[in-house]
């Protein structure tokens, strides 16, 4: 299950003050960068869509990754949903391979035989720290780039915090606080269904 908070980025100011923070800033590992390109699919018949999911192939630096997103529930900033991946160069590759990884196979089976096509793309950096706190150690990413459907775009500008292990209650509270204290703003939408609705 993946459980993240997402935000719409604040002013430079504000995300300094963030990462500086005499609570958050010591429990930040060293920063990784990412370049993440993704391409999206669904069927004729959007069952993707039907599903509430999302499917991509995405490549991340030097490695391709295909990831079948289940059931979304969303409140506010925190959006969970079922989250399956496995290293794929392609969609179709991917679907093979997803039941292994504890995806439903009917499902994927479904997505195969209705032959999945491109629907939109992001391309962005990720800027990734590891947030390891007493009872719990989330992935807080920094994502600046861009989504494109048919010609048409639009800025990504985000932050987002993911619950990797631990107590999901502490994580909960963490999330919370820091959106209070830095008056962060929510972005309840993926970035799949604001790439799709350009």
């Amino acid at each position: 299950m993946e459980i993240e908070y997402k935000w719409e980025m604040p002013d430079e100011r504000t995300l300094g003050a963030l990462l500086d923070d005499e609570v958050i800033a010591p429990a930040l590992g060293e920063p990784r960068e990412l370049h993440m390109r993704a391409t999206y699919y669904d069927t004729a018949n959007q069952d993707v869509y039907r599903l509430r999911g999302g499917l991509r192939v995405r490549r991340e630096n030097d490695e391709s990754v295909c990831c079948l997103k289940l059931a979304a529930s969303a409140d506010g900033a925190c959006k969970a949903r079922q989250e399956f991946e496995v290293r794929a160069d392609d969609v179709i590759e991917g679907l093979r391979q997803l039941p292994t990884a504890g995806a439903p196979a009917d499902i994927c089976e479904m997505l195969i035989a209705g032959d999945p096509q491109p629907t939109c793309e992001t391309d962005f950096t990720r800027r990734e720290h590891t947030l390891t706190c007493a009872d719990f150690t989330a992935a807080l990413a920094i994502d600046v780039g861009e989504m494109r459907n048919h010609g048409r775009k639009a800025p990504i500008h985000e932050v987002e915090l993911e619950h990797l292990v631990g107590s999901e209650e502490a994580f909960h509270a963490f999330a919370r606080q820091m959106q209070e204290r830095f008056g962060l703003e929510a972005q309840p939408l993926s970035k799949l269904a604001r790439a799709m609705a350009l």
